[in-house]
């Protein structure tokens, strides 16, 4: 039977797991409304998904492994993956504010040869099958990790008949991450307090905690998962997609002790125009954003945290720049 987590200060943990976890079942059933509340309720949970519920698989290890050989490289090596004309893709590091925070994302990773297309780049000697290989299968496995959350969810808000198009609407970006062990005795900033802007989040760590997550009464949880356990968070655009009836929580990495944390994440976000399903919008529920376009978010939440970056020199975030830009 789903359950949701009771301890206090903790994510809802959802086991995906079981092999009756197919539509028309009872535990199909079951979890739908554990992940309806729990993304209600937290805008995130902690899911239990692919191969033991207690070991990672062999493909998480092979991920950490190529983390850490990515980072390794030289810097000089690591900016040559730059995409000036578009936002939070390409390397990062030597961040104003988050001086422990390195990052590479990737996008179009499962339909295009991107993910080769950065392995040529930072290996032009060979290439890095190895690294393409891993990288190429865990953004499948995620993926469909991704497509289930988004079922299960849109299930529940009983809006399932446009499930089938916003699948055909949806491209996957990955990003790798680097948050260097500060050293030192009290916590250190990782990455600021900041809401996505995608439409899903899945994230997946090594053993180092750091991940923080604010509750809707303004408490903070650490998040605390196993190498076998993913955290899937909403993004500002699911957020306006399904007209407020989700959280969308913020959240940052906040570092502690002597050794370095790796996270691996998967973006999933919607191409073209973004627009409320009439079903979600009632008298109880009255429509709270424009249609929106995910790049034109995106764009404009660059522009916010260069204006800070250059007024306070720092790399916060701004909150959900949706409710300021495209909201009613």
């Amino acid at each position: 039977m789903a359950t949701l987590s009771a301890l206090p200060l903790s994510l809802p943990r959802i086991d995906l797991t079981s092999e009756d976890l197919r539509p028309g079942t009872t535990t199909w059933d079951l979890v739908r409304g554990d992940v309806l509340q729990a993304l209600e309720e937290y805008g995130c949970f902690e899911a239990v998904y692919g191969g033991s519920t207690n070991e990672p698989d062999q493909l998480y290890g092979s991920v950490m492994e190529q983390l850490k050989g990515v980072f390794n490289l030289p810097k000089e090596t690591k900016q040559r993956f730059f995409e000036p004309r578009k936002p939070f893709l390409g390397y990062h590091g030597d961040l104003p504010g988050v001086p422990l925070y390195e990052a590479m994302a990737i996008a179009g990773v499962l339909t295009s040869p991107a993910i080769q297309g950065l392995a040529d780049l930072l290996w032009s000697d060979h290439g890095n099958p190895r690294f393409c290989e891993t990288m190429n299968a865990y953004a499948k496995k995620v993926s469909d990790l991704a497509l289930l959350v988004k079922r299960l969810a849109f299930e529940g808000l009983g809006v399932a008949k446009y499930f089938d198009s916003h699948v055909n609407s949806t491209t996957y970006a990955l990003r790798l991450s680097k948050y260097t062990a500060p050293d030192t005795m009290g916590a250190q900033l990782g990455t600021s307090i900041h809401t996505d802007k995608n439409f899903l989040t899945i994230l997946q760590q090594n053993h180092v905690d750091g991940l923080e997550v604010q509750m809707k009464d303004g408490k903070w949880i650490r998040t605390s998962p196993s190498p076998s356990t993913f955290i899937v968070i909403v993004g500002e655009s699911f957020l306006g997609w399904c007209n407020g009836r989700l959280q969308c929580p913020r959240h940052c990495v906040m570092m502690r002790g002597h050794e370095t944390r790796y996270s691996i994440g998967l973006f999933s976000s919607l191409e073209g125009t973004i627009e409320c399903p009439k079903e979600l919008i009632d008298e109880e529920h009255p429509m709270l954003f424009k249609p929106f376009d995910e790049m034109a978010l995106l764009q404009y939440t660059q522009k916010k945290i260069a204006l800070q970056r250059s007024v306070r020199q720092t790399e916060e975030a701004p909150d959900c720049t949706l409710k300021e830009y495209f909201g009613v």
